[in-house]
């Protein structure tokens, strides 16, 4: 026998009651939950604010004036950004009657994964004081994901406006080639180049950076929401990476023994990039030199085979022959150093690289400092009035 459909009576208040009672439960044991991710995130990751207006060239999250302390884990730091917008000390106005020098590179010479001290720049001053080179004014000027484009523009920007007496390029060959094309990179906030009857053309204007389109209420609040995004953004570089590498990642395509023709390409925007670095810095009266950086799959045995068993489209390829390749380039253009050899003889001692995060630890700066001073000090003590 079928019943007639009953319609519920309105609910009594006391029905009212305990449904606001629950919902008030329910919301409150969510804020309890989101506030204590966020502490968690404050205390075991915390991100630092992106920068609303970053200076102009510079990108990633270390912008921001001010003291921001970082932690993984692999590494607990608190770093320093200075007015410039750069990780390093202030650096003093007007001319100090030291020898000046400028370190332009990427995240290895930003070397946010270190204390404050440790990174490449300020042991290289201290070895070259050490050396008999005098009081020694290094500006350390990183940019992570620069590339040699972006390196001109803060050679421009930042480094002449010094008055150094040399001007460092830190050269790291595992990814700036690829770069300096934006097929081979695509970064939206950053300077690319094409050659055009052999000339330098800028194809567009840095593009706003992805944090600021992320920008809001939470973001400038919350850890735990930037945290989030950025781990988002990081996810869906590395997925990218491997797309645009045809199922390897795109750092190492510049080891590929036949690499395409995007490659080429971009080898030859590299060499004209670096032939007006280098030109700049003469027209400028300023003394230049190149630094190459080995990653670690080009200093380690342990990270080539773990490269290869990850990545077996790989194994076989040569992960030093880009650098031999980028040296020979840069012979003809200015003084030249390969710092693979010294790391290379310290990689048994002591691990010099993270393995997840893949910079320099602390050890890997040292070893990388020490070898450069004398092949800077000799840089300095060939040019009359260098040295005070």
């Amino acid at each position: 026998m079928n019943r007639p459909c009953q319609h519920p009576g309105k609910p009594t208040l006391g029905q009212l009651r305990i449904l606001l009672a629950r919902i008030g439960l329910s919301l409150g044991a969510l804020l309890v939950t989101l506030a204590g991710l966020e502490l968690g995130v404050r205390w075991w990751c915390p991100q630092s604010p992106g920068n609303p207006n970053p200076p102009p060239l510079l990108r990633g999250q270390l912008t921001l004036p001010g003291e921001h302390r970082l932690r993984s884990d692999e590494y607990q730091v608190t770093v320093q950004v200075n007015r410039e917008g750069f990780v390093d000390r202030e650096w003093p106005a007007g001319d100090s009657g030291t020898t000046r020098i400028a370190l332009i590179g990427d995240s290895f010479v930003q070397a946010a994964q270190v204390s404050p001290g440790r990174g490449i720049g300020r042991v290289l001053e201290t070895e070259l004081e050490n050396l008999g080179a005098g009081p020694v004014e290094l500006f350390s000027m990183g940019v992570p994901g620069a590339g040699t484009a972006t390196e001109l523009g803060v050679l421009e920007t930042y480094a002449l406006p010094l008055d150094p007496d040399l001007v460092l390029l830190g050269f790291l060959v595992s990814n700036d080639v690829l770069n300096n094309h934006p097929l081979l990179d695509g970064k939206l906030d950053k300077p690319y180049f094409t050659l055009q009857d052999g000339r330098l053309l800028q194809l567009s204007e840095p593009g706003m950076a992805p944090w600021n389109v992320a920008g809001g209420f939470l973001w400038n609040r919350s850890h735990a929401w930037r945290l989030a995004w950025r781990s988002m953004s990081a996810s869906w570089m590395a997925r990218r990476k491997v797309a645009l590498g045809k199922g390897i990642p795109m750092d190492l395509r510049v080891h590929d023994p036949a690499p395409d023709p995007t490659w080429e390409e971009a080898w030859r925007i590299t060499r004209a990039l670096l032939e007006r670095f280098v030109a700049e810095c003469r027209g400028s009266g300023v003394m230049v030199g190149v630094l190459l950086f080995p990653d670690c799959n080009e200093v380690s045995e342990v990270c080539r085979r773990e490269a290869w068993e990850r990545w077996p489209a790989s194994r076989g390829w040569d992960f030093n022959a880009a650098r031999s390749r980028a040296a020979s380039m840069m012979e003809d253009l200015a003084p030249v150093m390969d710092l693979q050899p010294a790391l290379a003889a310290a990689a048994t001692e002591q691990a010099l690289y993270f393995p997840r995060d893949g910079h320099w630890t602390e050890k890997g700066h040292r070893v990388a400092a020490r070898a450069a001073a004398p092949f800077v000090w000799k840089l300095l003590r060939s040019q009359p009035g260098s040295l005070p």
